[in-house]
């Protein structure tokens, strides 16, 4: 009896071995894979950490055509790249009040300060005067500018060994070929007569300059109007007619409704009123400017704002360039965009060149 319990206890035994060991093999098995989770999300992390930073400020919104289409120029650049981008928009176009972009200037550089970024890619006036200049010779990151209307000195940049980009010009060059090729095309001679109609954005203002101190000849300049309600802009081209052979549109999206009423007119509204009740043809210097319904735009051309500062945040971060050592790039190309109906209305032929341009980069209108 004794020895059959003590068979008993001894196979006993035996199952308890065999299942220890069978649980200790089941933990050991645990956590090696536990382990091995652990260490590829540490290696994840820790990649993804060492990743290059490039934070995308514009300064405006996704609602903006022009916003749109400088991302899609850094995308392309960007896209190929191991990089981390993140974007973050400040909206101002929409909220021009004073107050609204102080806060968006703090917002976004709450935002730099936290995620601490390699390259700050800020875009329009605004993205530099609330928050990128903040950063000029700040060692731990590199500035690269895009669309600034005006000078680089204001926000410092001409001084500062760790910022260059892009500056936006208008390409008035290419709009005074155009009139010019228009009124030889109607068998018209002597002086053609210009009025330039805009809001008064910063980014408008600062173009006045260019416009004003631009070679005109043989068009002249007669009179810029910059104007704040949408009762001044009607009144502008109203006055157009009679003293302006071509009107140029720039920017009219923060035009206030009245003097009591400051909020905005919508750009479409502005544009079908201009279309209705100007005599006067023009061409616009943006592209939205037919989105809207106007005619015609000759254009800065956004996809190269965003490509060419893309194209040096590469340049700084895989080849090691010093930002002062990246000369600072002028506007080079332009696009056109044509709205058929428009033209039709003034019985303007444009030349053929215009339009197959216009077509074959998906901005012929009918």
């Amino acid at each position: 009896m004794k020895a059959g319990i003590a068979g008993g206890n001894s196979c006993f035994d035996t199952v308890l071995e065999v299942a220890g060991s069978f649980m200790k093999k089941i933990n050991i098995n645990q956590l090696l894979i536990i382990i091995f989770f652990i260490c590829l999300c540490v290696f994840v992390v820790s990649a993804s950490f060492n990743k290059p930073r490039v934070l995308v400020l514009q300064s405006y919104f996704t609602d903006y055509s022009w916003t749109n289409d400088v991302d899609e120029g850094i995308s392309k650049i960007l896209d190929k790249k191991p990089y981390t981008v993140r974007r973050h928009y400040m909206d101002t176009k929409n909220h021009p009040e004073e107050d609204f972009k102080v806060k968006a200037g703090n917002t976004a550089r709450k935002v730099i300060d936290e995620w601490k970024p390699d390259i700050i890619l800020a875009v329009d006036d605004d993205a530099q005067q609330y928050a990128a200049k903040y950063y000029i010779n700040d060692p731990r990151m590199k500035i690269i500018f895009a669309g600034i209307n005006g000078e680089i000195a204001p926000y410092g940049y001409d001084q500062a060994n760790n910022v260059t980009g892009i500056v936006e010009r208008k390409q008035l060059q290419s709009v005074k070929d155009f009139y010019m090729q228009i009124h030889e095309s109607q068998g018209k001679t002597g002086k053609i007569r210009l009025i330039t109609i805009g809001d008064r954005s910063g980014s408008v203002l600062e173009d006045e300059h260019f416009i004003e101190t631009f070679d005109w000849d043989p068009v002249v300049l007669v009179d810029s109007f910059n104007v704040g309600t949408f009762d001044e802009w009607q009144k502008a081209i109203i006055e157009a007619e009679g003293r302006a052979d071509f009107l140029m549109l720039t920017n009219y999206r923060k035009i206030a409704r009245s003097e009591d009423d400051k909020k905005l007119v919508p750009p479409e509204e502005i544009i079908d009123w201009t279309m209705e009740n100007s005599r006067v043809p023009g061409v616009g210097t943006n592209g939205f400017n037919v989105e809207d319904g106007y005619m015609m735009a000759l254009g800065v051309s956004p996809y190269e704002q965003g490509e060419v500062a893309a194209g040096m945040a590469v340049d700084i971060i895989d080849k090691g360039i010093s930002p002062k050592d990246i000369t600072v790039q002028e506007t080079r190309q332009f696009i056109v965009l044509i709205r058929r109906s428009g033209l039709q209305k003034y019985n303007i032929v444009v030349p053929k060149i215009y339009e197959a341009f216009a077509r074959a980069t998906n901005n012929y209108f009918e």
